[in-house]
């Protein structure tokens, strides 16, 4: 909005921009600056609800992210835990050393991905549950056993990420009614 000297201007009563003493809408929130007083109260309640609907949304994503964390935590020490028990039953071998180097990797990725949950979390927790699957079904092609190892906690990360991707696409279409970036 392009603001003249000679424009006079008010706040809005919402979200406290500049705003045109002949707008009838904030252009920033929608404000029904115009309005009654019953509209412009109604307006305030709604986004109100809105924005506590986005915190809680917030939180679930969090939840998803620390996800991330722990996958990423967790994959570096079985890796190492791995590598160590190889190495001290079998000595020196090439195999260990390439799973321990997979297993840092995808640590890594996996911190990556919670780091970058903060800025596009709908993105992030997406590839994250993405390539979570996917390591789960090729350690199961590789060893079928793997599959009910560790299956509660599978199934309660699979759940933080189910929950986390619907908070994240909750999140993104009330910060659009919201206005906010």
């Amino acid at each position: 909005m392009e603001i003249t000297p000679n424009t006079e201007l008010n706040l809005c009563g919402c979200c406290y921009k500049p705003v045109n003493i002949d707008d009838t809408f904030c252009e920033a929130c929608g404000y029904p600056l115009k309005g009654s007083e019953f509209e412009q109260k109604e307006f305030i309640a709604t986004r109100n609800i809105k924005e506590s609907d986005l915190e809680t949304a917030n939180e679930k994503i969090k939840k998803a992210s620390n996800v991330l964390y722990w996958i990423a935590g967790a994959t570096a020490v079985v890796g190492l835990l791995l590598f160590m028990i190889a190495y001290v039953k079998d000595g020196d071998n090439s195999e260990q050393v390439a799973t321990l180097i997979v297993n840092l990797v995808l640590a890594i990725i996996y911190l990556a991905l919670a780091s970058w949950s903060s800025k596009k979390p709908f993105a992030a927790i997406v590839s994250g549950f993405s390539l979570y699957i996917i390591v789960i079904i090729l350690s199961a092609i590789a060893n079928p056993v793997t599959i009910a190892q560790g299956i509660i906690i599978k199934c309660i990360f699979i759940g933080y990420f189910i929950k986390g991707i619907k908070s994240a696409m909750e999140a993104e279409d009330l910060k659009k009614e919201l206005n906010i970036g």
